[in-house]
This record gives C-alpha cells, sequence and structure tokens, in this order.
C-alpha cells in the first residue's frame, strides 16, 4: 500500500549509529472564511535503521534525483 508523506524529521542516536525517519502528512484545515485555520500533522511512518543503510539510502536517493536534473537539461 502507499502512503502520502510532505513532510518528514530526522534524528540520530548519541553514537551516530542508527537513524530515525519519522514521515508525516500536514493537511491544512480550511475554515468558513476560506483561511486556513490550523495545520493538523499525522504521522504516516517511523523508519528506524542503521547508519550503513542509511547511507545507501542517502545515495540511492542522490543518484535518482541526479538522473532526473540531467535529463531536464
Amino acid at each position: 500500500m502507499l502512503q502520502f508523506t510532505n513532510g518528514f524529521s530526522c534524528a540520530m542516536n548519541q553514537e551516530k549509529e542508527e537513524l530515525v525517519i519519522s514521515f508525516v502528512q500536514q493537511i491544512p484545515e480550511i475554515g468558513e472564511d476560506g483561511k486556513t485555520n490550523n495545520i493538523k500533522v499525522e504521522e504516516v511512518a517511523n523508519l528506524v535503521m542503521g547508519k550503513v543503510t542509511a547511507q545507501n539510502l542517502l545515495n540511492g536517493l542522490i543518484e535518482m534525483l541526479s538522473d532526473d536534473d540531467e535529463k531536464g537539461k
């Protein structure tokens, strides 16, 4: 199942061996006047990974995103 996310935060333990990534969905609450009254934040997923996995994720994202940049040129 796919989950939509439009926000995230990261934290690392003191030993810098594990990383936590928390994904959230930020949902604006619109009042009767059409203005945003509040932004509701719902947790989508929390991931804990070791340093090596986090580095592999970083490298994979960099590779995928840099390919997109080059195709647009």
